[in-house]
């Protein structure tokens, strides 16, 4: 998706920062709007990826798989992803909120991931 790949840096940024304390990122409605038509149900997702695997199901949610391939697809995004059990969720908001919910313990697993 497009999109994912505009937002990809400030994702991987918020990321790695959420490996501290939760963060928001700011969306535009009218951004998934153009992409994807108009969904009366909206376009939150709740997704939980724990060591590279999903733990939800989000199947039936394009805007969370596409962000989820855009995270594998950068290096960075993957190594942290692998490494750590990351919540990412969009709200009715349009404010993606990531957070950490078991780090990896280890300083060379921190030493592996920059952006």
């Amino acid at each position: 998706m497009p999109l994912w790949q505009k937002y990809r840096p400030a994702i991987l940024s918020k990321m790695k920062l959420a490996l501290v304390e939760p963060q928001e990122y700011p969306l535009y409605r009218h951004e998934f709007e153009q992409i994807g038509g108009k969904r009366t149900s909206g376009y939150g997702f709740n997704m939980e990826v724990n060591k590279g695997m999903m733990v939800n199901n989000i199947a039936a949610i394009a805007v969370a798989r596409d962000l989820l391939a855009v995270l594998k697809a950068s290096e960075s995004g993957k190594a942290m992803i692998q490494q750590n059990y990351f919540k990412i969720n969009l709200g009715s908001d349009y404010k993606l909120k990531i957070q950490v919910i078991v780090k990896d313990p280890s300083p060379e697993a921190a030493a592996e991931v920059e952006l």
